[in-house]
């Protein structure tokens, strides 16, 4: 499904045009005109929609204090474009981050230059380099606002909803101790009582029925058990993806970056391989936090697909996003999931450890089962 965050902007000499949009290619001519359209007809400040062919648009229009503009003010509106429908909760966010994203604008008194691109020829050098300077950020504030919009209605890979699950605390604990076996109603809940009194159990027990992670089995007129049908598990493996391309994409990145990433990956699980039982469970819930976590997950896929120049990251965020950027990469660092290499004077973030999630029989139910032959 294609998403477009598209800034427009009102020339009081020709009318509304399209200042900026990312993806670039996706805007077509025929959309630039349906946004200018819906853009002529706003009256007053605010997010609205509008609906065309199989297209919704959310649009906020604002307007911001200009020192060159008849009145003062520059009229702005921001669009995102979805070919799909959008839930109310969805939307609410969308126009939560419109709102951010305007009052980015508001609170940037020298931001209306950048709206002169056009016309740059007409001021003098100092002026130039403002008009550079700020087209240049509102380039980049409107490619921000597309991954946030991105991040808040992409659907959720089945990794991540299993880890959103798995990363709170007392569901992971629950399902650990039902992977030990068959456990009496009451018997949990007074070991989730004692363990978790701030929560509810009856809560955790009905969601986990319906995500048909448990199942109870209720044994003569009382007794009742707590079966696990499922166990899921999240462990490191090599990245052997990362490797394969850099074997494979000489002319992109040397090869010689494998001989830096190599040892560092067996000597990583040459030690991961003698972890203790405990020091895995431990593990194992700190990987589940990392694909939970929309801004670490990113990080994890794009490093799943290559290599991050981190030279190249200030020129490609704003300073604070680099900054959510730098903790998400810290993080991630400190738990062996990355490792920075320099070669030839540059800066490279590759995955040490990749992270797979996979659901399977409980291992107290496949010891029952028969064997073959």
């Amino acid at each position: 499904m294609k998403t477009i965050t598209a800034l427009s902007y009102f020339h009081r000499k020709i009318g509304p045009i399209v200042f900026y949009a990312y993806p670039e290619n996706l805007l077509d001519e025929q959309l630039s005109l349906r946004i200018a359209n819906i853009m002529d007809q706003t009256v007053s400040e605010g997010f609205f929609t509008h609906s065309f062919e199989n297209r919704k648009s959310m649009n906020y229009y604002f307007e911001i204090r200009s020192d060159w503009a008849r009145g003062n003010k520059e009229m702005l509106m921001v669009s995102i474009v979805f070919e799909r429908q959008i839930s109310p909760d969805l939307e609410a966010n969308v126009f939560t981050l419109c709102s951010e994203f305007s009052e980015k604008l508001l609170t940037n008194e020298n931001i209306f230059t950048a709206f002169y691109i056009n016309d740059i020829n007409n001021f003098d050098e100092k002026d130039k380099d403002l008009i550079i300077s700020n087209n240049s950020l509102i380039k980049l504030w409107v490619k921000e606002l597309y991954w946030a919009v991105l991040e808040e209605t992409r659907e959720r890979s089945e990794e991540e909803k299993i880890a959103t699950m798995l990363n709170k605390k007392h569901v992971f604990s629950t399902l650990r101790k039902l992977s030990k076996g068959p456990v009496t109603l009451e018997g949990l809940r007074e070991w989730f009582d004692d363990h978790f009194p701030e929560l509810s159990f009856k809560e955790l027990i009905d969601t986990l029925v319906e995500k048909q992670f448990i199942f109870i089995n209720q044994i003569g007129i009382v007794e009742k058990y707590v079966l696990l049908l499922k166990e899921v598990n999240a462990e490191r493996i090599p990245p052997d993806s990362v490797i394969e391309y850099i074997e494979e994409s000489p002319e992109q990145v040397e090869r010689e970056l494998i001989d830096l990433l190599l040892p560092k990956v067996q000597d990583y699980f040459s030690i991961y391989e003698n972890n203790t039982k405990e020091e895995l469970e431990d593990d194992t819930y700190t990987l589940f936090q990392i694909v939970s976590d929309p801004k670490k997950y990113n990080v994890l896929s794009e490093l799943r697909n290559g290599l991050i120049s981190k030279d190249n990251l200030p020129k490609l965020v704003s300073k604070r996003t680099l900054e959510y950027l730098n903790t998400s990469l810290n993080f991630l660092k400190k738990h062996d999931i990355i490792e920075e290499l320099k070669f030839k004077n540059k800066r490279y973030i590759v995955l040490k450890t990749n992270i797979q999630i996979t659901t399977s029989f409980p291992e107290y139910l496949r010891k029952l089962l028969p064997k073959e032959g």
